[in-house]
């Protein structure tokens, strides 16, 4: 059994080495961008994934001890507006619209891992990371880049990268249910892709990476303090 010093080191080495994996990542898309001269908003993507995903694995192994997670992205939050300032990481800052989205992606992580430790659910945070390291950047790709010229919607985001959102978020539900309960549990896995798909598209300048894990976090408990009752299809 871990003590409570265990614990607190534990989280002191998992905020320094994810620090300085962190830097690492930024400054491998950094060299990505400049020798090879892929477009930045492939580049910005690819940090926030590879962000997302190892929050999703480590957080809940290192960060037993919620307030180190916190101070994490508190701390990332704080790196990033130092390399903007200075321009130092145009690979990810230098995209044509005006977005926030890499704070509002620290403020995501913290958030949706605090409330999934606070209710003991773990479903509020692996489902809602889940959903944006994959439905997030498909609906970009696919609206912004791989199809082009199509109708707009709220915000400048098109139908073709909505409807991505929408159909690779269900998928992903009925797959992680399914493999939770045996069940995909139809109902539920469409609240939670039209929920979602809503959050991502009615924020703007980047604060989906906000709202969209948050807004499927509070779902996850809100139906695990009702026994998940929602009938299933």
């Amino acid at each position: 059994m871990m003590t409570s010093m265990n614990y607190h080191l534990l989280g002191l080495f998992g905020l320094i080495a994810f620090t300085i994996a962190y830097i690492l990542l930024l400054v491998f898309c950094e060299v990505l961008s400049r020798k090879t001269k892929v477009p930045t908003e492939y580049t910005r993507k690819l940090s926030h994934v590879l962000a997302v995903l190892a929050a999703l694995f480590f957080f809940p192994v290192v960060f037993i001890n919620v307030g180190y997670a916190l101070a994490l992205t508190g701390l990332f939050f704080v790196l990033l507006i130092i390399a903007r300032a200075k321009r130092w990481i145009p690979s990810v800052d230098n995209v044509e619209r005006e977005t926030g989205g890499s704070y509002f992606l620290a403020f995501g992580l913290g958030s949706t891992y605090l409330v999934s430790v606070v209710f003991d659910c773990t479903m509020a945070f692996t489902l809602p990371l889940l959903i944006f390291a994959i439905s997030d950047p498909l609906a970009g790709l696919v609206g912004g880049k791989w199809i082009k010229n199509t109708a707009s919607l709220y915000g400048g985001k098109t139908i073709a990268g909505t409807l991505t959102f929408l159909f690779s978020a269900l998928i992903i539900c009925l797959l992680y249910f399914n493999s939770l309960f045996g069940n995909p549990m139809i109902a539920l896995s469409l609240m939670v892709a039209l929920a979602a798909t809503v959050a991502e598209l009615v924020s703007t300048r980047g604060t989906d990476n906000f709202t969209v894990p948050l807004t499927v976090a509070v779902i996850m408990i809100y139906h695990q303090l009702l026994g998940f009752s929602l009938p299933i299809i």
